[in-house]
C-alpha cells in the first residue's frame, strides 16, 4: 500500500491549475505572454549563475521576481509534462531523407519569426516536441522541481551554497531548460500561426 502512495505522489502536478491541466497549451501561451523568449533565457542565465557561481552580481534580483520566475517555469514544466506524448509543432518533413528541405523550411521560418531558437538542432525544430520527451529521460518533473526549488533556495541566499548542487549539475539542467523554453516557444508560435 504505502508503494503505490508513494507512485501516485510522483510527477504529480502541483501548480496548474484545473483549466490549465485540462489545456496545458495555455500554460505555454501564459509563459510566453509574460515575456517573450530572449527574456525568459536572461533570466533562466542569471537564474544558473546565481545557483552555481558565486559572483558579485549575485542576489541582486528581488526576492519576488525570483518567486515569480520560478513558478512560471515550474508551470511550463508541469505542462511539458502533460504535453510530453503529444506531437505539438511538428513540422511534415523527414530529416534523415529530405535533410535540404528541412534547412530551406528552416532558413524560411528564421525570418518569419523573430527569436529564433539558437540551441536546438534541426531535428529538434522540426519536431520541437522530442526535446520534452528528451527532457524527462535526464530527469523526472518531480526531480526537476526539486532541483528548480534547490536553485531558488541558492538565489534567495545571502551565503553561496556550492555544496546543494555540482556546478556540473545546474548546467545540464540549465541547458535542458533552454532547449525546453525554445522548444515550447516553437510550438506556441506554430499553434498560434495555425489558429
Amino acid at each position: 500500500m504505502e508503494k503505490h502512495i508513494k507512485k501516485l505522489s510522483k510527477n504529480r502536478i502541483v501548480y496548474l491549475d484545473n483549466d490549465e491541466i485540462a489545456e496545458p497549451i495555455k500554460v505555454v501561451h501564459n509563459f510566453f505572454s509574460a515575456s517573450w523568449l530572449p527574456d525568459h533565457l536572461k533570466m533562466l542565465k542569471q537564474w544558473r549563475d546565481d545557483a552555481a557561481f558565486e559572483s558579485e552580481n549575485s542576489n541582486n534580483r528581488s526576492p519576488a521576481s525570483l518567486l515569480y520566475d520560478h513558478e512560471l517555469t515550474i508551470k511550463l514544466m508541469e505542462a511539458a509534462w502533460l504535453l510530453k506524448g503529444k506531437k505539438l509543432g511538428r513540422i511534415k518533413i523527414d530529416v534523415k531523407n529530405e535533410n535540404n528541405i528541412a534547412d530551406w523550411y528552416v532558413k524560411m521560418e528564421r525570418k518569419k519569426l523573430s527569436d529564433y531558437p539558437e540551441n536546438l538542432t534541426i531535428r529538434e525544430i522540426i519536431k520541437p516536441s522530442s526535446v520534452i520527451r528528451k527532457m524527462f529521460k535526464f530527469h523526472t518533473l518531480d526531480g526537476y522541481r526539486k532541483i528548480l526549488n534547490i536553485w531558488l533556495y541558492d538565489a534567495l541566499s545571502n551565503s553561496f551554497m556550492e555544496e546543494s548542487l555540482t556546478k556540473a549539475e545546474v548546467i545540464m539542467v540549465y541547458e535542458q531548460l533552454v532547449k525546453l523554453f525554445e522548444a515550447m516557444w516553437l510550438i506556441s508560435q506554430r499553434i498560434e500561426t495555425k489558429a
